[in-house]
């Protein structure tokens, strides 16, 4: 919220051009919410959704001089670029030194150097994680009236994923986490830490409201263990869906670990390639499953991760334009009032079904075809 500032342009994109910068455009003008102006690195073929007003100068976000006078006039800025290691704080610091909010929908609390921004959160609002996962997959929970209490109870289990394009930035942040220590990957949530090695990948598995055959792979991420203690939860499961052989197949070969560098970029290619080559023909998918002790859940179902990443973050630009969070910095999973706000994304295009459930998810399953 911009306090005593009156700036002309409402919301202000950086990376418009792809595919989660061109949701946002589009959810953005879906709400009505204008001017909407933004910044692409190059000229792109493909036009902008009309009603966007496209910033004459090229913005890359290693150009801290272009990303100032974009943001100079913007009361909020999005930021849709990745990976999350490339791109680091650069945004943010541009946007709130030039007094506007932010929105981005990288985790940057998971950046090893700290930002230089710290001292502006007295006066501006920062919205990070505001994306699929981490973002929505870690509001979602929730919606199941979960409340923290003085000991520990409850098993949460959470499946995110289904047939995905991951761009190469998501492709990146993806691998990027793999080859990390910390046992994110096969990790569970019990007793109030993180136990490594715990669960294993599973293959060739069917799960409700997935069509067809799937892989799920156990990862414990930061996100996820915020929504454990948010909740005072003794264990929590949370898996990453992966719906297509040539998608399964990459990760199978690099299922023993990455060495971080050179060997974490061709992963990342050859997994954007695979996501690719399983779409041939497929229209895209994307399922949230969130089940409390195998006796109630909720369902999510949407047309394509960057849709649902890109609604996401529109929806945290219209908190923000709203007035509705003081300044300071918090992650959209944490956001109050989780309910209106899945919602509210809910009656968006990107979202198909939102179901909240009172029984165990394999009691009602979807047949293949269906989504």
């Amino acid at each position: 919220m911009n306090r005593g500032r009156t700036a002309p342009v409402a919301v202000g994109v950086v990376g418009a051009a792809g595919a989660v910068g061109r949701a946002v455009l589009e959810e953005l003008l879906r709400l009505g919410v204008g001017p909407v102006r933004a910044a692409v690195r190059r000229p792109h073929r493909r036009a902008l959704p009309a009603g966007v007003e496209l910033w004459s100068e090229p913005v890359d976000v290693t150009d801290a001089r272009a990303l100032a006078a974009f943001c100079a006039e913007c009361q909020v800025v999005v930021n849709a670029t990745g990976p999350v290691r490339a791109v680091g704080h650069r945004v943010a610091e541009a946007a709130l030194a030039s007094g506007a909010d932010l929105v981005d929908v990288n985790d940057t609390a998971e950046l090893p150097e700290p930002p230089s921004y710290a001292r502006l959160l007295r006066w501006r609002t920062v919205v990070i994680g505001a994306g699929l996962m981490p973002g929505l997959a870690g509001l979602l929970p929730g919606l199941l009236g979960i409340r923290a209490s003085n000991g520990l109870h409850g098993t949460l289990t959470v499946h995110v994923g289904g047939l995905p394009h991951f761009p190469p930035a998501a492709a990146r942040d993806f691998m990027d986490r793999l080859a990390r220590p910390g046992g994110e990957v096969t990790a569970v949530w019990r007793g109030g830490r993180r136990v490594s090695g715990a669960l294993a990948v599973e293959r060739g598995i069917r799960l409700p409201y997935f069509p067809g055959a799937v892989t799920a792979i156990p990862y414990l991420t930061e996100e996820a263990v915020g929504v454990a203690r948010r909740c005072g939860l003794d264990e929590v499961r949370w898996y990453t869906v992966f719906g297509g052989d040539a998608t399964r197949a990459v990760l199978d070969r690099y299922r023993a670990g990455l060495t971080p560098g050179p060997a974490v970029e061709m992963a990342a290619a050859e997994l954007s390639r695979a996501t690719l080559t399983d779409l041939a023909g497929r229209p895209p998918y994307q399922v949230v499953t969130c089940e409390l002790d195998g006796r109630s859940g909720l369902v999510l179902t949407g047309t394509d991760s960057s849709a649902l990443t890109g609604s996401a973050a529109a929806h945290a630009a219209l908190t923000l334009l709203d007035g509705e969070l003081p300044p300071g910095q918090r992650h959209f999973a944490d956001l109050p009032d989780p309910g209106r706000i899945v919602r509210r994304i809910a009656h968006g295009p990107a979202v198909r079904e939102l179901r909240l459930l009172d029984r165990p998810l394999a009691d009602l399953p979807v047949e293949e075809g269906i989504l």
